[in-house]
């Protein structure tokens, strides 16, 4: 580019210059109206919630087959399965207390997102922690 098209563009070349500036403004511009960024997805931005109590509610009732099975066995695991069943449902009572009283839309999708992701992680770490005590507690021959 020749040096009079810079100038006359506003690039002047230096790093502080208009094209630094007007660069920084096209990323924020982008930043906000970009659909493939994670935090732009409509899920997080223009729903009501509705889809979020539906997906946590369908999720939770997954969630509860394998620990119900677990705590009805009255294996050395039901404890955990008792503890992570009822920290799901709490999270889940949460998460439809939050889109009752959050009002603010963006707020109260992202919380709501948040806390769907907490029952999914407690979900798996009290399963797995079931299944790696259950596993403990079958007798394996002695390997002489």
């Amino acid at each position: 580019m020749r040096e009079s098209d810079r100038k006359a563009n506003g690039q002047n070349g230096h790093a502080g210059g208009p094209a630094h500036a007007s660069r920084w403004r096209m990323t924020a511009v982008r930043a906000t109206t970009d659909p493939t960024r994670v935090l732009n997805q409509p899920a997080l931005r223009t729903s009501d919630g509705t889809i979020w109590v539906v997906l946590a509610g369908i999720f939770a009732a997954v969630c509860a087959i394998p620990l119900a099975m677990v705590i009805a066995d009255r294996g050395s695991s039901a404890v955990v399965a008792w503890i992570t069943l009822v920290l799901v449902i709490v999270l889940y009572a949460a998460l439809i207390a939050c889109r009752v009283l959050v009002h603010d839309r963006v707020r109260r999708l992202r919380l709501m997102a948040v806390l769907m992701l907490a029952m999914a992680a407690i979900a798996l770490l009290g399963l797995v922690i079931c299944v790696a005590i259950e596993w403990s507690a079958v007798p394996r021959p002695d390997v002489a």
